[in-house]
């Protein structure tokens, strides 16, 4: 399994906050295949091969929030960066606290998008990326103020980023997808959602996890308690499914093959993006 080094900025992290941790435990163990034990009595980290995918917190016994996926990106100064994000229209839902993993912080975008930043314990980590069972691919969607999205993220976390447009306009706010890149790869995504989903509907991050054979892993999905919400469709990238999980949090399945053995980085374009 390859491990990529991290980079500030980059997907580092997900954690899923969910009403019922031993059923979704089960879920993720059958599903994708993680090894998932308990680290408090509070928290759950899911692995594969030793490695550490994503973590697993119960909700509040009076939340009334959807259980839900939160992606969080590596920060290089936790606490500057908390602050810059209150600068840029951003909100600092929790933390920084202390975990394991290092200091973490849950935040809220412009779009009212949910994600988190984390500082790790050590300057050189690893997270493991790209290939069946794990993260492949991380998405915001945008149901309001894409460009300010853009100018969010772009000034927090120093992304390059690239504008694609099915109307050749170069504005920011006319683009229907943008890309986070690392010296040209792909690492991350922001779909211009606008109009697309009631109004009410915040923005929000979507996590891809990846799967060797799509047809089990539905077949599974649903054996667990999971739903489909959009049946397999073939997409540029591949097949995919959007499915919520055995307590309602949605994910979407990609089928992707084992990854290489050879050396790549992060930022390497893990779904051929780069074009």
């Amino acid at each position: 399994m390859p491990a990529f080094m991290s980079e500030v900025g980059m997907p580092y992290w997900i954690d899923l906050t969910t009403s019922n941790p031993e059923k979704s435990a089960k879920f993720y163990r059958e599903v994708l295949g993680w090894e998932v034990t308990a680290e408090t009595d509070e928290y759950r980290i899911g692995r594969m091969q030793g490695l550490p995918i994503g973590g697993f917190i119960p909700q509040p016994a009076d939340s009334t929030m959807p259980d839900t996926w939160v992606t969080y990106f590596r920060a290089g100064n936790l606490e500057k960066e908390c602050q810059r994000a209150e600068e840029l229209g951003g909100r600092v839902l929790s933390g920084p606290q202390q975990v394991e993993l290092g200091q973490m912080a849950l935040l809220s975008d412009v779009t009212g998008a949910l994600f988190g930043l984390i500082e790790p314990k050590n300057s050189e980590q690893f997270v493991a990326a790209g290939e069946p069972g794990l993260p492949v691919w991380h998405e915001m969607t945008a149901t309001k103020d894409f460009a300010q999205a853009l100018d969010f993220y772009g000034e927090l976390l120093n992304w390059e980023i690239r504008t694609q447009s099915t109307t050749g306009s170069e504005k920011p706010e006319d683009a229907d997808y943008a890309t986070a890149e690392e010296e040209g790869a792909p690492f991350a995504g922001l779909w211009n959602a606008q109009g697309k989903f009631p109004p009410q509907v915040g923005g929000f991050w979507q996590t891809y996890l990846g799967v060797r054979n799509m047809e089990q892993a539905i077949k599974s999905a649903i054996e667990c308690g999971g739903e489909v919400i959009r049946e397999p469709w073939l997409s540029t990238f591949g097949l995919m499914a959007l499915v919520a999980d055995a307590t309602g949090a949605t994910i979407t399945l990609t089928e992707v093959e084992d990854a290489p053995e050879d050396d790549v980085t992060e930022s390497d374009d893990i779904l051929g993006l780069d074009v």
